[in-house]
């Protein structure tokens, strides 16, 4: 009898060992998890980053959450502090940012095209009629300011002698723009398609690809903003950061071809009318490229912005250590 108790007490006793083992190795497992925090504003290259959260996709390696700027001031912000280590961000403001010698990377550009120059004036043609005129532009510093800005000095105009520039966040041009208060804006989807479903005086004259298109063929594109992830962290976590570029691939692509599910998603995420982005995202110019396949189109954007003025993306033309390489 003495025997048997013996040999159930260690039964019982390796049994209690091994699950705490197990216990245990399911907590490394946990702890072993990277936390990505994503700067995002309300803009096309967030959309894929709701879709993985809601899938889940990356659930066996790593804690997906974002956290929204609305400005490029209070994007830098969140790039030298430590809340987020990813970024959603325009292509003038990670040149910059790099070429100040902060550690950060491009892994990939997302939205091409989706600056549009609108207008309530029925008699406006060209952007020498601006003379005289205010025009209103979002996001400070970024692209679509910087080729505004390009385009109508272009045509003999100074900004600030012959065109007055007004910056505001894309919600509050949107708001002027549908109330009447304003009759020039540059704008970005999905704004352009809210703006003109609730005031039909509202009309696109430039497409700035089309424009883009004029300076350098049919066969290139207008790079506006990707995504870009702090140097030291892409270097500690080379696996996750390719899964990471693979999983937002695949959102992407998704969020193209469910147009009426990603538009729910951005309602109930960002709480942005569904029924305007579904009809806003053909033209939100949505397409992943990794870094290095975008290279060829990023030297045609910033050698036309330098050659423009320098100050635009940090005073010169950034290295080939801004682009993130999943090869190294």
């Amino acid at each position: 009898m003495k025997k048997l108790l013996v040999f159930v007490t260690l039964v019982l006793l390796s049994t209690s060992i091994f699950a705490q083992g197990s216990i245990e190795n399911t907590k490394e497992q946990v702890d072993e998890k990277v936390n990505i925090v994503v700067g995002v504003p309300k803009a096309p290259p967030a959309l894929p980053i709701l879709r993985i959260i809601e899938t889940g996709a990356l659930d066996d390696v790593a804690t997906l959450s974002y956290q929204e700027w609305v400005s490029p001031e209070q994007l830098i912000a969140m790039i030298q502090g430590s809340d987020a280590n990813m970024f959603a961000l325009p292509l003038t403001v990670v040149s910059k940012l790099y070429n100040k010698g902060i550690n950060i990377q491009l892994t990939n550009v997302n939205t091409w095209g989706v600056i549009y120059f609108t207008t309530t004036d029925e008699n406006f043609t060209t952007w020498s009629d601006l003379k005289g005129k205010t025009v209103y532009v979002p996001l400070k510093s970024s692209p679509p300011d910087y080729l505004t800005q390009y385009f109508i000095e272009n045509t003999g105009l100074k900004i600030g002698e012959d065109v007055k520039v007004v910056y505001s966040t894309s919600s509050e041009i949107a708001n002027l723009m549908i109330a009447g208060k304003i009759e020039y804006a540059t704008m970005i989807e999905p704004m352009v398609t809210q703006v003109a479903m609730k005031n039909e005086k509202v009309r696109v004259v430039f497409s700035f690809e089309d424009l883009w298109m004029d300076i350098y063929g049919e066969e290139t594109r207008l790079p506006n903003a990707g995504l870009g992830g702090r140097t030291d962290f892409i270097e500690s976590n080379p696996e996750l950061i390719a899964r990471f570029e693979s999983e937002y691939e695949k959102a992407l692509n998704w969020v193209l071809e469910n147009p009426k599910e990603a538009a729910l998603l951005t309602e109930k995420e960002f709480n942005m009318n569904a029924k305007v982005i579904e009809k806003a995202l053909p033209k939100m110019g949505l397409m992943y490229m990794n870094a290095q396949d975008s290279k060829p189109y990023l030297e045609n954007f910033y050698n036309l912005l330098f050659s423009y003025n320098p100050v635009s993306i940090g005073g010169k033309i950034a290295d080939s250590g801004m682009l993130y390489d999943k090869e190294i």
